[in-house]
C-alpha cells in the first residue's frame, strides 16, 4: 500500500516539475530522492524510538514486579497475571509500530516540496 502511495506521489511530483534541461531533470530527481531518503530515515528513527519506549515500559513493569516479589509482597499468581498483561501491552505496542512508521513516512513525504 505504501508503494502505491509512493508511486502516485512520485508521479504527481514529477508532473508538477517540468524540467527544461537535463540538468534541471537531474536536480529534480536528486531532490525527490533526498526527500524520500529523509522521510524513510525519519520513519525508521521514529519506529526505533517507539520500540525503545515500549521495551522500557515492559522492563520497568517486570522489574517493579520482581522487586515486589523479592520484598515478599503479592503472590505468584498475581505476579504472573501482571507480567502477562504487561507482555500483552508490549506486543500490542510493537504491532502498531509498522503502521505508525508508514504513516510517519507518508506524512513526511507529503510535505510541500522545496523545489523553487
Amino acid at each position: 500500500m505504501a508503494l502505491n502511495r509512493l508511486t502516485s506521489n512520485a508521479r504527481s511530483a514529477t508532473d508538477e516539475v517540468a524540467p527544461e534541461t537535463p540538468k534541471d531533470a537531474l536536480v529534480a530527481v536528486a531532490r525527490h530522492t533526498a526527500r524520500i531518503q529523509i522521510a524513510a530515515l525519519s520513519a525508521a528513527g521514529n519506529a526505533l524510538a517507539g520500540w525503545a519506549r515500549a521495551a522500557e515500559r515492559l522492563a520497568q513493569t517486570v522489574g517493579d514486579e520482581l522487586v515486589r516479589r523479592v520484598d515478599g509482597e503479592g503472590d505468584t499468581r498475581e505476579s504472573i497475571v501482571l507480567v502477562a498483561s504487561a507482555t500483552n501491552d508490549h506486543l500490542r505496542e510493537l504491532t502498531a509500530l509498522p503502521s505508525a512508521a508508514a504513516n510517519h513516512f507518508d506524512a513526511r513525504l507529503s510535505r510541500a516540496p522545496i523545489d523553487k
